[in-house]
């Protein structure tokens, strides 16, 4: 069972091409204003008990109380500049996006917390996730 383990997380080192591919993208880069980054995640793409894993890149920031709402709206125009395209109706706390690209369709995903549930322990409401996938050809 250690060997499993000492190779999965060996694995996990190298950033595959598809997850190059979300870091440096704009928005993996994009910083909120007065926004502090709390928490950077990232995933290979590759399989889990059989099932499809995605590459993901997350970043989630805490954001000012006043500057929450301007902070969705910043990032949503930060994202239509860089080339995401919206997906869905527009919300004040949330924002869809897509993107194609030569290695295949990304999806962004822009979402104010504000529930102290949903965030780490140590990261006090509003917050503001950041959250790229990239689903392949």
């Amino acid at each position: 069972m250690l060997g499993v383990l000492v190779f999965v997380l060996w694995r996990g080192d190298q950033p595959s091409a598809r997850l190059h591919v979300l870091e440096t993208d704009p928005m993996a880069t994009y910083v909120p204003p007065g926004g502090k980054l709390v928490d950077t995640d990232s995933q290979n793409e590759g399989s889990s008990l059989g099932k499809p894993v995605l590459a993901s890149y997350t970043r989630l920031f805490q954001v000012t109380r006043g500057g929450s709402a301007r902070a969705v709206e910043d990032a949503r125009a930060v994202a239509k500049a860089s080339g995401w395209t919206q997906v869905g109706k527009a919300d004040a706390r949330v924002f869809v996006a897509g993107k194609r690209v030569p290695s295949g369709r990304m999806e962004l995903g822009i979402t104010l917390l504000e529930d102290s549930l949903l965030l780490p322990r140590d990261v006090k409401p509003p917050a503001l996730l950041v959250s790229l996938r990239h689903h392949g050809p």
